[in-house]
């Protein structure tokens, strides 16, 4: 019977191993994605997304449960829907919604196409008041990279995180269906463009908040 050398054992055991080890990444890819940090905040901030309806009842839900004392509701200026902006709509949609908590549920307007955009245009909605913690509503697949684009830009605030659950874009077992696959992919590369590229060209606000432009590192 033909033995095996100790060499070669041994380079076959680390092969195994790195192979046992790319499969636990691949398979934890998913959950690398989900944070859920919730904390009690000052302020509840639902940023843009595709789950707005569902971000907003959530944010609605933490706001009466004591999660913060206002919320705002991230919505866009510049996309027109029927006659009137996202913005717009979404006054109409809180004073319907909510009309048992005057003044408390409000809505930032925003222009920014980008997370890292959008955390200056966030910056300006929470200036001025007596803020220094921040609860995110995010996408639970966007999670990740959410906390860490806020933390990074907006120092000054204890930021945590409420993962928004979308079954029909993301799961956690993210390789059994096509769609949470598409979702995954994009997001891991948004992950690494931030890594790699905008965490170096979007500078932290350090004082007053600064517009988008700004703020880009030249």
């Amino acid at each position: 019977m033909r033995q095996i050398r100790p060499a070669a054992a041994a380079t076959l055991a680390l092969a195994t191993m790195g192979l046992g080890l790319l499969v636990i990444m691949f398979r934890n890819s998913g959950n690398f994605l989900v944070v859920d940090n919730r904390e009690k905040s000052d302020a509840i901030v639902i940023t843009q997304g595709d789950s707005l309806d569902a971000a907003y009842w959530m944010g609605l839900h933490l706001l009466t449960d004591g999660y913060g004392r206002e919320l705002l509701l991230d919505a866009r200026t510049d996309r027109i829907f029927f006659g009137r902006s996202q913005a717009e709509w979404a006054g109409d949609f809180v004073s319907k919604t909510a009309p048992s908590l005057p003044g408390q549920v409000k809505v930032c307007p925003i222009t920014a196409d980008t997370t890292a955009q959008e955390v200056y245009q966030v910056g300006n909605c929470l200036k001025g008041r007596l803020i220094r913690s921040v609860l995110l509503v995010v996408d639970d697949f966007h999670c990740r990279r959410s906390l860490a684009i806020f933390s990074r830009l907006l120092p000054q605030y204890r930021w945590s995180i409420a993962a928004v659950p979308d079954a029909a874009r993301f799961g956690r077992h993210w390789w059994r269906k096509r769609e949470w696959i598409r979702t995954a992919l994009i997001e891991w590369q948004h992950i690494l463009w931030w890594e790699m590229v905008d965490r170096w060209r979007y500078a932290p606000v350090v004082g007053p908040v600064q517009d988008t432009q700004s703020a880009l590192t030249r």
